[in-house]
């Protein structure tokens, strides 16, 4: 089958690899579609060590079932499946039957690539505690940005603002209906003690950089709380008596929750969910992914793009 493996710090090789054999419980999954994602661009870019050469990566993926294992009694073939293994830039991929999901009948393959990233923004949601009258800004309109922009509207929040320092986003914030400013505009403070004129409850930092992390602590009203879950591998430098003096909360926020693959599902089911403005517009093939990875690292894409091996 046809990869693209990870070969070193911005080295990404498309390859002719084995087709993955299934044991008795593992699926084998034709891959459809895979979302690129942030972590993906930390991966290709060495932030963080996380990259192992010799790896197939991309966990935004979904696809249908091609071959069972001899004690898989959930899946038949012809199944549409997600699920949130690694291995999606490729043509098939193996996976433990018990981590997919099946994919409603009615929804079609592109859109279900969204399921994993979507669980990530409504993980995101449930640890801000943010209710239908609060006020939320989300620093980073890119890809995570805005899925947790549609997850808050799909949970009745309507005050959300996205701060994105990049003008060739603000068009898909706007037409999500949401306030779109930038970093530059924010209100600053001088003083720990001092709250700016017109706080938020939540913040919700999406875009995984230490400006908008510290910013997005001075934005909170007293008691806010501020929700980190963009990857950040710089150094943060936390002002303490700001936390302590405006009794601040700051949370982590990492994968999903117990029924977030399911509820994403649910989200993406409704008509009324934006799911083509979420997407990007045009598929990628594999030759392009590392273009794409470039583009998305300058913060030039907004919407979730998605990667296909035709």
């Amino acid at each position: 089958m046809r990869a693209v493996v990870f070969r070193g710090i911005e080295h990404l090789d498309e390859s002719s690899v084995a087709v993955p054999t299934p044991s008795d419980h593992e699926v084998l999954v034709r891959v459809a579609y895979c979302g690129v994602c942030g972590t993906d661009i930390h991966i290709v870019f060495g932030d963080g060590g996380w990259g192992v050469p010799g790896s197939i990566y991309g966990h935004e993926w979904s696809g249908v079932v091609a071959a069972v294992g001899a004690r898989v009694g959930r899946w038949k073939v012809g199944d549409k499946v997600v699920g949130p293994a690694s291995g999606g830039f490729a043509e098939f991929l193996k996976e433990h039957e018990d981590t997919l999901y099946p994919v409603p009948p009615a929804m079609d393959l592109r859109t279900a690539a969204l399921a994993e990233p979507l669980a990530v923004a409504l993980h995101g949601v449930t640890r801000s505690g943010a209710t239908a009258s609060d006020r939320v800004l989300i620093a980073g309109g890119g890809p995570i940005g805005l899925l947790t922009l549609a997850a808050l509207q799909a949970r009745g929040l309507t005050d959300v603002t996205v701060s994105e320092p990049v003008p060739e986003r603000h068009a898909t914030v706007e037409r999500l209906g949401a306030t779109v400013t930038t970093p530059a505009e924010l209100e600053e403070v001088k003083s720990y003690l001092d709250t700016v004129s017109a706080p938020y409850d939540v913040v919700i930092e999406c875009s995984g950089t230490v400006a908008a992390t510290t910013q997005g602590l001075t934005q909170l009203r007293r008691g806010g709380r501020l929700v980190i879950v963009g990857s950040n591998f710089g150094t943060v430098p936390l002002d303490p008596l700001r936390v302590l003096v405006q009794e601040a909360e700051i949370v982590g926020s990492a994968e999903h929750d117990d029924h977030g693959f399911e509820d994403a599902l649910d989200l993406l089911s409704d008509d009324a969910f934006p799911h083509e403005v979420l997407l990007e517009p045009t598929d990628t093939t594999f030759a392009g992914l590392m273009p794409l990875l470039r583009q998305m690292k300058r913060g030039a894409v907004a919407g979730k793009p998605l990667v296909v091996s035709a």
